[in-house]
């Protein structure tokens, strides 16, 4: 013990000492073990007096750092020791002018930052639901930048960015493709010509995807004050994109291909909507031919038209129609802004339309007597329209039309009468099905007076004449249901459903009752002249095909039938018809033909142009 207690006195004055002593003194693995409990003992003490002697230094030198430090650093420093520990009591974003109030409550509370201090995590969570609310109500350029602490109140201010609209919301570049053509740059019709000049490639056919070529910038024709109007972009204001808006606008027809679309900072720290667009020609010539809809016999038609006029999709044409049989053609000027297809689109038409139709009681041998309007041969209409797209709400109906019509029919012998009416379209209304089917629905309501002259009057006025209101309806619903769904590629048969209800008052003009009837008109048959009342439906199954040589298309099966009722005081009669038909698209036309068999038991042969009804 005593040498123990020597040997431990003496390690604290002389570790050498006492280690050269017990090697002296001692033998074998006794000495071993010493010498490792002594280099074990002499590890600890360094480290303790290391950790000692640190300590001592680094608690001066914090004391003379603090001696030192300005007045500003001590108080920051007790902020920080403060925000550690102090409780949030209300939460605040004194920079925002979209946020709601409910929006920011209910973020805090899911973010659990109301009763404990400011922390990362809980801010971060703040910030996620104020730009998911952002991004769902087209601020997305909006973003939360961070949060400071109050210590005087307790309330966390959080910073947000809301980025507003440039002086000039939207900035559009209009691009033209043009060929490079040894080091000279060309536009398509100069290239043709040249090639065409080329004797050694003068029957070669010109392959646009084998041409070099560029985009040089030109004058846009589509004015961005309209653009910025319609997808409600204002100087100063924060930037809010609403994407629905953009897909009509870039749908409407003023833009051939959108080559890049997206928002940029200006030099002044404001947002401006960069296109960069290319424009189709703005003349149009086109032509084809069709069914009157008043005399239900072919006629061809010659279409004008003067697109983007004023630079915001306005259109300008000229429409002229004759049969085979009118004795005088039809024509139809027209002006229509369809306000790239949003709200407030509206169009204005003058129209002289040849009617042909013969009077109740008349025929060649024995003219009409020139005194009564309805026995008399009517001639044409003449007259305007204003139609006004969407004037309900699209939030509340989707697709809506309006319009107002003032016109006044002519007979072959000089009477005549005037007709104001007012039209409203709703629909059509278009719903998935399960199984990839489609439905629809659509309705219009035309209400008007008829201001017809009286009998024996010799001085025909307004004051004069007999004013005879009238109502009409009519709706139509279509169902589209495939046999089954669409796997691996395959075809499947499709079954087609159209049925439409048509109803009137009396007084109605007798060109509308001719027009009811023809709508009335199936494959197999037609009414027998006016209706007034009609109820037809037609079912189809249509089988699709892809055959090697003729191509793709369609064999149709179909019946058709109507109700029909000549006027409001004559029974109903029916008509029906089965057959089969063929479908084919030939040059982009979409050919039609059907072969019927009616109940009358004749057959009749129909050739078409025009698509199916779809839902």
């Amino acid at each position: 013990m005593y040498e123990g207690g020597y040997s431990d006195f003496r390690f604290g004055l002389n570790a050498t000492e006492h280690c050269h002593s017990l090697a002296t003194t001692r033998g074998g693995s006794t000495k071993t073990a010493a010498s490792n409990e002594i280099v074990q003992g002499s590890k600890v003490t360094f480290s303790k007096m290391s950790n000692f002697w640190k300590s001592t230094i680094g608690k001066a030198l914090s004391k003379i750092q603090q001696n030192f430090k300005s007045k500003e650093q001590k108080e920051q420093e007790e902020l920080m020791e403060q925000l550690k520990t102090t409780k949030i009591r209300a939460v605040s974003v004194p920079n925002s002018t979209v946020l709601p109030t409910d929006v920011v409550r209910v973020a805090v509370k899911r973010s659990g930052l109301i009763g404990s201090p400011l922390r990362t995590d809980r801010v971060q969570e703040i910030a996620r639901n104020l730009k998911r609310w952002y991004v769902r109500k087209g601020y997305i350029l909006h973003s939360v930048t961070g949060a400071t602490l109050k210590p005087e109140s307790a309330t966390a201010e959080i910073t947000v960015e809301e980025p507003i609209v440039s002086e000039n919301p939207v900035r559009i570049t209009a691009c033209k493709e043009m060929i490079i053509d040894d080091e000279e740059i060309l536009t398509f019709r100069q290239y043709q010509k040249k090639h065409s000049e080329r004797k050694t490639f003068k029957h070669d056919r010109i392959q646009k995807k084998d041409l070099n070529t560029t985009l040089v910038e030109t004058p846009e024709r589509t004015k961005a004050s309209k653009v910025a109007n319609a997808l409600r972009l204002e100087p100063g204001k924060p930037f809010q994109w609403h994407d629905n808006r953009w897909q009509k606008i870039a749908t409407s027809g003023v833009f051939s291909r959108i080559l890049r679309a997206s928002p940029e900072r200006t030099p002044d720290g404001s947002i401006a909507l960069q296109v960069y667009v290319t424009e189709p020609p703005p003349r149009h010539l086109e032509y084809g031919f069709g069914k009157s809809l008043y005399t239900g016999t072919w006629e061809g038609e010659i279409d004008f038209e003067h697109q983007n006029l004023f630079g915001g999709g306005e259109t300008v044409g000229l429409m002229v129609r004759r049969g085979t049989k009118d004795e005088a053609a039809s024509y139809r000027l027209r002006y229509s802004d369809e306000r790239f297809g949003l709200e407030g689109g509206y169009d204005f038409e003058i129209f002289n339309d040849f009617i042909g139709d013969q009077g109740e009681e008349s025929n060649e041998e024995e003219p009409s007597p020139a005194h009564d309007y309805h026995l008399d041969s009517l001639l044409d209409r003449r007259g305007a329209t204003f139609r006004l797209r969407n004037p309900i709400d699209p939030r509340v109906i989707q697709n809506s039309v309006a319009s107002t019509s003032l016109e006044r029919t002519s007979t072959r012998t000089g009477l005549h009468e005037s007709i104001g009416s007012t039209t409203l379209t709703l629909g059509p209304f278009r719903k998935s099905l399960p199984m990839e089917a489609r439905s629809s629905f659509s309705t219009t309501v035309t209400g008007g007076t008829r201001l017809a002259e009286k009998e024996g009057s010799e001085n025909p006025s307004f004051l004069n004449a007999n004013f005879l209101p009238y109502s009409s309806i009519s709706a139509t619903a279509r169902q589209v249901l495939p046999f089954n769904t669409h796997q691996g590629g395959k075809i499947t048969p499709i079954l087609a459903l159209q049925h439409t209800i048509a109803t009137s008052t009396f007084n109605l003009p007798r060109h509308e009752a001719k027009a009811m009837g023809v709508a009335a008109q199936i494959r197999g048959a037609s009414p027998d002249g006016h209706a007034s009342s009609s109820l037809k439906g037609t079912a189809e199954v249509r089988f699709p095909f892809n055959a090697p040589r003729v191509g793709s298309g369609a064999v149709i099966f179909f019946g058709d039938w109507f109700y029909v009722q000549e006027n409001r005081k004559s029974p109903f009669y029916a008509k029906s018809c089965i057959g089969v038909g063929f479908r084919k698209n030939l040059q982009g036309l979409p050919l039609k033909y059907d072969i019927s068999y009616s109940n009358e038991k004749k057959i009749k042969c129909m050739f078409g142009l025009g698509p199916d009804f779809d839902a």
